[in-house]
Formats: C-alpha cells, structure tokens, sequence
C-alpha cells in the first residue's frame, strides 16, 4: 500500500515487523475475526485478515487478543484506524482478503508493560522507547 509523500506521520513510536507468526484476535460483540499480524508498536497493529462473511460487515472492534507461540495478551482495547479490501491477483483464491490498521485504545500500565515485553519477544527490532532512543 502506498501512502502519500505529502502524508504526515502521525504515530508516536516505530512500527516493527513480526518475525514469527502472531495472530490476532479481533472482537466486535458476539463476533471474533481472526487475523495475521504483520507489524505492531506501541500504537497498533496492520493485521491481514480474510472476511469469510457475507454480508461485509462494519462492525466497529473494541478489543484484540494478541497471541506469539505462548505469549499472549487478552483484550487490548482498540479500534480500526483503516480497513480496506486487498486487491488479489486473479488466479489467487483469497477473494474477500482485507487489510486493517489498529490503534490502540486506553491502556493500563500493566497493559503497557506486557506490551513492550511482548514486542520485544514477537519482533526482530524489539520496542524501542521514542523518548530515550533505548531499546526497553
């Protein structure tokens, strides 16, 4: 996805990519999406999902579950930022393939502390603190 050179950078802390497989569970009331996170920061997650529904749906999301081989993080408050339909190429079987940006919602210090933890195990960048320029 391209994004304008005009575009300002609005994030906080640097995006990281994932080095191993980390899922993401988005929730939306009664309905959960299951989805492929391919980079996180302090801020969100892009997550890669394909939208088996029929009726494609606008539910807004207000949590996610953030899960690495065994490390895991339940119910990280959040919400769309982005969510578009990925074009796939014609021969592809992926037909309702979306892509999503997610930011991060009001998080607990807690929350903040297991979330640094778990960018630095799920990443090859670890998490970089933006206002001491140390890794955490």
């Amino acid at each position: 996805m391209k994004e304008s050179r005009n575009s300002i950078e609005r994030r906080q802390h640097k995006r990281a990519n994932v080095q191993n497989i980390v899922l993401g569970i988005l929730s939306s009331g009664e309905l959960e999406t299951i989805g492929s996170i391919t980079d996180i920061s302090l801020d969100g997650v892009r997550c890669a999902y394909d939208d088996l529904r029929i009726a494609p749906h606008n539910d807004p999301i207000h949590s996610i579950d953030l899960i690495a081989e065994s490390y895991y993080l339940c119910e990280i408050p959040c919400e769309y930022a982005w969510n578009v339909i990925v074009e796939t190429q014609p021969y592809s079987k992926l037909t309702n393939l979306r892509q999503c940006g997610i930011q991060f919602g009001r998080l607990t210090s807690n929350q903040i502390f297991l979330l640094k933890s778990f960018i630095n195990i799920c990443t090859t960048l670890g998490a970089k603190d933006m206002t001491s320029n140390a890794y955490i």
